[in-house]
């Protein structure tokens, strides 16, 4: 029944018989006639040929859901073989947003690289829904972020504790009344904007500036607008790009404050023409994480990337309280009985 199933998905996803056959490398007859040969052996079409692009019959849903899962199992199948070989060979997908895929990943992924020469390492850029929904469809093996994802579904690696501040351009007259809140790079880098002795910005002093806030799915806008609420503060909000770099590079040019991660202002090779204010103390704090499916296998591959990115100390914490958690899941299955 799954002869050919290859054939079949190549048309799943390329929506067309001709883009398939030219993706497969074979003549459009012959491909045609291979999708025949399984319908003819499951008894009903799987495209319906009469809509463009073609999509799929009930008949066909059932049979792309199914080779989908016979694909899933291959894969894992083919992750525990690479595992017997030492590493020698086999891939590892990562994904994270446009900051932790320009500034984070990168050292890890090159030291990882650097390790294991034969692993092929793929790299994806998206947003964090778009990111989870492929880590559970097994299309990714690992992704970092900063939000708190639901352990039900996910298992996390601690990497980092990140602060959100935020920042005015050099140029704003605004600075110099807020000389006793105002910090350098320098003192970023120095982490003072972490200690308690610094004072916080009153954000009602910021009055009528203009703000540049990433759009309302990002962690940091629900974060800096809760900062604004408590404060009785709102802020005016001119322009609300999709990614904090975007919103980063925009104040840096003078075009208003922004809210960001302090790792963003770490992780640069030169000096933004800004200043940086601390935020409030526990809306400001949120870690970043690499997360997998749970119950997904971990591969070689995806254990020793781990190891690099948050240490071996990092990473036998997780498996000891994953292991006490399942102790403890069968001790309570015991004593229901």
């Amino acid at each position: 029944m799954f002869d050919g199933k290859e054939y079949v998905y190549a048309v799943y996803e390329e929506k067309s018989f001709s883009k398939a056959a030219q993706k497969l490398y074979i003549t459009q007859p012959a491909l045609s006639t291979a999708i025949k040969k399984v319908e003819k052996k499951i008894g009903s079409p799987i495209f319906d040929r009469s809509t463009s692009p073609i999509g799929l019959t009930p008949s066909g849903e059932v049979y792309i859901d199914a080779i989908e899962k016979m694909f899933v199992l291959e894969q894992n199948t083919l992750n525990q073989l690479n595992n017997l070989n030492g590493l020698l060979a086999g891939k590892l997908a990562v994904g994270g947003t446009i900051f932790f895929t320009s500034f984070i990943l990168p050292g890890l992924l090159g030291e990882f690289a650097g390790k294991y020469p034969q692993i092929k390492i793929e790299l994806l850029e998206g947003t964090t829904s778009q990111l989870t929904n492929k880590l559970m469809a097994e299309e990714l093996d690992l992704i970092i972020d900063n939000s708190e994802l639901d352990d039900k579904n996910y298992e996390k690696y601690y990497y980092s504790t990140e602060r959100i501040i935020l920042a005015i351009p050099k140029g704003f007259e605004i600075n110099r009344q807020l000389e006793a809140y105002r910090l350098t790079e320098q003192d970023i880098m120095a982490g003072r904007h972490t200690g308690e002795a610094f004072p916080s910005l009153p954000l009602p002093l910021l009055g009528e500036m203009p703000f540049i806030i990433v759009k309302e799915e990002n962690s940091i806008y629900k974060r800096g607008l809760k900062m604004c609420n408590r404060q009785d503060f709102t802020p005016n909000i001119i322009l609300k790009p999709d990614q904090v770099v975007s919103a980063f590079n925009m104040a840096g040019k003078g075009v208003g404050a922004t809210f960001l991660p302090d790792g963003l202002v770490l992780s640069l090779p030169y000096e933004a023409p800004l200043y940086y204010y601390k935020m409030d103390e526990d809306l400001s704090i949120r870690h970043v994480y690499f997360y997998k499916k749970r119950n997904k296998y971990l591969t070689k591959a995806m254990e020793e990337f781990i190891r690099v990115a948050v240490g071996d100390e990092g990473f036998l914490a997780v498996r000891e309280a994953r292991e006490r958690e399942k102790q403890e899941r069968e001790k309570g299955k015991r004593g229901g009985t």
